[in-house]
């Protein structure tokens, strides 16, 4: 239980979640088409054309982009299958599409999960927090380089957003080249400074660096060991989706450039992050359907596109979960947990 679940009520932030999931419903309905510079009644126009094999085909994607992560999932916690990754991967998506900062319910989703299948504590631990450092740099990175490429567009505020993105990307290897000399600098074991710590909030201090300290090497050994994997499936996924996010162009009638779009899809990544909305679903929208029609797409299409993607990558991953979680709670209960093994 987290600080704020322990000092707020139960109801208070059930009252929250669905406040915030109906802003970003609102966003959807109402702020992507005003933002596009369109209506609704060409909007459903443009949506009514979207025939059958193309749905299939959107579904394709979409489902591609969820199977994808399972590689990352089963990287991140060996012992994994792709089955039970599938399993984590589509039921924490629907808890944390669901409510702001849902990524937190999500990550208790997955504890318990994979508790249940007898993964021990520490190793989720390790599987939660490089599973979230891949997601954010991956987008992080993906936003600076379709910034970049959109620098010069008409793209309103792409000036700023490519002089970020250039530093994003200069960052790591500043620290890369000035690493050696960072270590070098680190203050001494036995300053001063260390010496002075006493008490309990210094054996808290050293249990608490301890942990950090333990969980970082075996994350570090375990990137080691599966870098290949997780990085070819977070590319995987994020190829999947900028495919769908192409596919529902595409079906929507907009005759944007494909490199263009792919750009605007790159540079959208890191709002997916923004906890206003969960998901960041309505924000997102609207920051690409203003960067398509500024690159000339026609408004009814572009809305209609953002509509489709958020659909495919958003509200339809809330029934799927449902439907897994129910999945797995039935299974569950139909057979005792299996034993934690020991951990190493």
């Amino acid at each position: 239980m987290t600080l704020l679940t322990a000092r707020v009520p139960k109801s208070a932030l059930r009252l929250l979640g669905l406040l915030s999931s109906a802003a970003g419903l609102v966003l959807l309905a109402l702020a992507v088409p005003r933002a596009a510079g369109t209506d609704w009644a060409a909007v459903r126009t443009h949506l009514g054309h979207v025939g059958g094999p193309q749905v299939a085909l959107l579904c394709a994607l979409a489902g591609a982009a969820l199977w994808s992560y399972t590689y990352v999932l089963s990287a991140a916690l060996p012992g994994l299958t792709l089955r039970q990754a599938l399993l984590v991967n589509c039921t924490g998506s629907a808890v944390s599409n669901l409510l702001p900062l849902g990524g937190g319910a999500g990550v208790a989703v997955t504890y318990a999960m994979t508790r249940r299948w007898g993964h021990p504590p520490r190793a989720v631990a390790v599987c939660v927090a490089l599973t979230g450092v891949c997601n954010v740099a991956a987008r992080l990175v993906l936003s600076a380089v379709g910034a970049l490429l959109l620098a010069g567009t008409p793209v309103p505020g792409i000036g700023w957003a490519a002089a970020a993105g250039g530093v994003v990307l200069a960052v790591p290897v500043a620290l890369a080249a000035g690493w050696p000399v960072l270590r070098h600098c680190r203050r001494a074991p036995g300053s001063p400074r260390r010496a002075a710590r006493a008490g309990a909030l210094g054996r808290s201090t050293r249990r608490a660096r301890q942990f950090a300290a333990r969980l970082r090497d075996e994350s570090r050994d375990l990137v080691r060991r599966s870098w290949a994997r997780l990085v070819c499936g977070m590319a995987a996924t994020l190829a999947a989706q900028g495919a769908l996010f192409l596919a529902c162009l595409q079906a929507a009638g907009s005759r944007t450039g494909a490199g263009e779009a792919l750009a605007v899809f790159a540079a959208s990544r890191l709002l997916t992050q923004i906890a206003v909305t969960p998901g960041g679903i309505g924000v997102t929208e609207c920051a690409a359907a203003v960067a398509l029609v500024a690159l000339g797409g026609a408004p009814a299409a572009v809305a209609s596109a953002m509509l489709l993607f958020a659909t495919f990558t958003h509200l339809l991953e809330i029934p799927l979960g449902a439907l897994t979680g129910a999945l797995w709670l039935l299974r569950a209960g139909r057979r005792r947990p299996a034993p934690a093994p020991a951990a190493p």
